[in-house]
């Protein structure tokens, strides 16, 4: 690992930038208070700012405008309604359950409004402490309303002055994330390969990409006028993140058959000559994805180029040496991994050239597709809320076992009654996740970074006295607490644990042994709460819903290689619907790997057939990157070598997809295809052609038409091969699930 390049990635990223806003946002008024002997008085201003920024997440400038300001609102409502009836425990015990109910189902209309919510019942916590006096209630309240004002105007003039800031750390973190991506398909051609290592590896990059793209249509495609704008800026920004899901499923098309490339080049260095290349290009990504997450142009310094010359200079020496009967496949399959390389090198050079801002560049931008269609739109409609007022609904669910768990630890806490009990009901509230294994892996790492947390905050105040020292490690926690939220869940809450440790400081010298122990109690108490609910209550599982997501991503794969084997027989699909096909097949694809991963972690009574969808999910990763294989013959090839002996294999391979989703579906499998049928014809045309190539080597022709004809077509109809080879497997075991 490049520790120089991982500072730099994480210094100029969009979580530090966060995690800076946060703090100032937070900081800056208790600082101004402190100076004025008022900040036991106004405490509410800097946490109604603190509550407010947790749910400025990134989108569109006007959602994020109007998911702060609804969030000013619930939260000073919710502070006065639970203000004034604190000293009323039967009546908060009924307020507790139905405003945690409510204030959690509202997440049915998206992680934005969920975000909303989630900080209210954190408001709601926060308030039931009886400590604090009766006639406060409203001043607190203000306080905390202007307080989230505060925030929300700072993250608003920060954005007027640096519109396109956001959309350039998550493009180019978004970039990074695809050449580590390519850096580990790499390990494919390294001997000896295990490939099942690489497979495992490569599902949550998968994910972590779809996420980011899904990111990125949010903020580039959702702004208002953003796609029409007319900026230099916009037009390249928008040109590079749809060149940059362009070049992932071009680095997705060098899928082959990687045991037979061993096999076919076992004793050469040739497979590693592709490696070292691949990893070149990785690097290339890296640097740019670096660039564009700075804000600075990047240079193309040619070291690219000029590996892949030489790599092409000893595949074709090696080629003129070695080529006979029995390899010329692996020849053909290297062939066009090396242009599927040199592609991705030419956008390459043109995420390079857009880098740069520049005027000139701008004019080379065209926009191909209708964006508007690449978006979802979420409405608030009371429909939706209908319909989720049931125990199908995972929501609906969860929204009742976060009420329940709530109420019982406002229970525990007033019969065993710490000094701050309502930290068990904050550990319940963040660790309580609709998922199981969220909340399993949350519940470890929140005990763990609060151990952690008070441990090194014992003994940072033994040692440290001088308060300047205290409070310049208390804003470094704070930022390293926030900046960490998102990505490493462990570090947050360890830096959250020492901000609140050292604040706490301040406002009440002296008592921090006690303290300590009420927060390590109170977190104990609460993730044994919120562990027995999540495994115990209306819990819904992973393996409950796998088939559904199996039934949509084959109608999702389905649709997308319907829209490009088209190309080879008859009229290609339009540009936009297959790029929509692609995006619901990747979609549906990351959805599945990540149901998966999250399957993993349940009670292993569930996991009665993990081997399988193991294998399931693999083989469709292997499926969709092969659909993309052909999806770029059907760009380059298709339109020379269009024939119609591919008609009856590609509608034997959407037989085999349509039995798949029929045996998803618990229904009867349909008519099966014949594959030795359907591909006689293409097999026939190329038994010709290989033979006429034969006849011509023999005779000392090294390019001739038979050449290219015979490349084409074997190259296309390798990919249907193995597109074909594998909806069978995926037909075998979906049987075997379901039997």
């Amino acid at each position: 690992m490049n520790y120089i390049n991982e500072f730099k990635k994480f210094i100029t990223g969009q979580y530090l930038t966060k995690g800076l806003r946060i703090t100032v946002g937070a900081i800056l008024p208790a600082w101004i208070l402190y100076e004025f002997n008022m900040l036991a008085a106004g405490i509410a201003l800097p946490l109604g700012a603190l509550m407010v920024s947790l749910t400025d997440s990134p989108g569109p400038i006007h959602h994020r405008r109007n998911g702060m300001l609804i969030s000013n609102i619930i939260n000073f409502i919710v502070a006065l309604v639970i203000g004034f009836t604190r000293y009323h425990p039967w009546l908060l015990v009924i307020e507790l359950t139905l405003l945690s109910f409510a204030l959690s189902i509202i997440g049915i209309y998206g992680n934005r409004a969920g975000s909303v919510g989630l900080i209210a019942i954190i408001v709601m916590v926060l308030n039931i402490d009886v400590h604090h006096a009766q006639e406060r209630v409203l001043q607190d309240a203000l306080f905390m309303l202007a307080g989230g004002a505060w925030y929300m105007l700072l993250s608003l003039a920060l954005y007027s002055l640096r519109p396109y800031r956001l959309i350039q750390q998550a493009l180019g973190e978004c970039i990074i994330t695809t050449a580590s991506y390519l850096k580990t398909k790499a390990r494919l051609y390294k001997t000896p390969a295990n490939y099942n290592e690489v497979y495992e590896e490569l599902l949550p990059l998968q994910i972590h990409i779809h996420n980011q793209h899904e990111q990125l249509r949010e903020l580039l495609f959702k702004a208002r006028g953003f796609t029409r704008e007319s900026t230099t800026k916009g037009r390249i920004l928008l040109m590079m993140f749809l060149d940059s899901v362009d070049l992932f499923e071009q680095v997705m098309t060098s899928q082959q058959d990687y045991q037979s490339l061993h096999d076919y080049f076992e004793g050469s260095n040739m497979l590693e000559k592709f490696r070292v290349l691949i990893i070149e290009a990785a690097n290339e990504l890296d640097k740019i994805g670096l660039v564009v997450q700075s804000g600075f142009p990047s240079k193309d310094n040619g070291d690219l180029d000029e590996m892949i010359r030489e790599t092409d200079e000893a595949f074709t020496a090696y080629h003129r040496l070695n080529i006979k009967a029995e390899n010329i496949e692996g020849f053909i399959s290297l062939r066009h991994i090396l242009n599927s390389i040199k592609d991705i090198a030419e956008r390459i050079k043109r995420l390079h050239r857009y880098s740069t801002y520049s005027s000139e560049v701008s004019k080379e931008v065209k926009q191909d597709v209708d964006v508007d269609k690449f978006v979802t739109h979420q409405e608030i409609d009371s429909k939706l809320l209908q319909e989720n007022i049931s125990l199908d609904s995972n929501v609906f669910r969860h929204s009742l076992r976060v009420s329940l768990c709530i109420l019982a630890g406002y229970l525990i806490a007033q019969f065993f009654p710490f000094g701050h009990s309502y930290w068990i009901l904050l550990t319940i509230v963040t660790i309580l996740k609709p998922a199981y294994s969220i909340s399993k892996k949350r519940n470890a790492e929140r005990l763990l970074g609060t151990l952690a947390g008070v441990g090194i905050g014992f003994m940072f105040l033994y040692f440290v006295k001088d308060d300047a020292v205290i409070f310049g490690f208390m804003l470094l926690s704070m930022i390293i607490g926030y900046s960490f939220l998102q990505i490493r869940y462990l570090v947050a809450v360890a830096g959250i644990t020492l901000y609140v440790l050292f604040s706490f400081h301040f406002l009440h010298p002296g008592d921090f042994r006690s303290l300590a122990a009420d927060r390590v109690i109170d977190t104990i108490i609460g993730s044994v709460i919120a562990f027995t609910g999540s495994l115990f209550f209306l819990p819904r599982w992973e393996h409950e819903q796998v088939d559904e997501y199996i039934q949509k991503l084959m109608e999702a794969n389905m649709k997308y290689f319907s829209a490009v084997a088209k190309a080879f027989y008859g009229n290609p699909a339009d540009i936009t619907e297959y790029k929509m096909t692609r995006k619901e097949a990747y979609v549906a694809l990351a959805n599945l790997s990540d149901a998966f991963q999250r399957l993993l972690s349940e009670p292993k009574k569930n996991n009665t057939y993990q081997q399988l969808l193991h294998q399931l999910v693999v083989s469709n990763h292997m499926l969709t990157s092969h659909i993309a294989t052909l999806a770029t013959y059907a760009a380059t090839l298709a339109p020379q070598y269009r024939l119609n002996a591919f008609r009856p294999v590609a509608e034997n391979i959407e037989l085999q997809m349509q039995s798949a989703i029929h045996l998803a579906q618990g229904r009867a499998t349909g008519p099966a295809g014949n594959t030795e049928t359907s591909f006689s014809g293409i097999r026939y045309k190329i038994k010709e052609l290989l033979a006429q190539r034969l006849s011509e080597l023999k005779e000392g022709a090294q390019k001739s038409d038979v050449k290219k004809s015979l490349s084409a077509y074997k190259t296309i109809t390798d990919q249907f091969e193995i597109i074909n080879t594998i909806t069978t497997d995926l037909n075998n075991v979906l049987h075997k699930m379901s039997a």
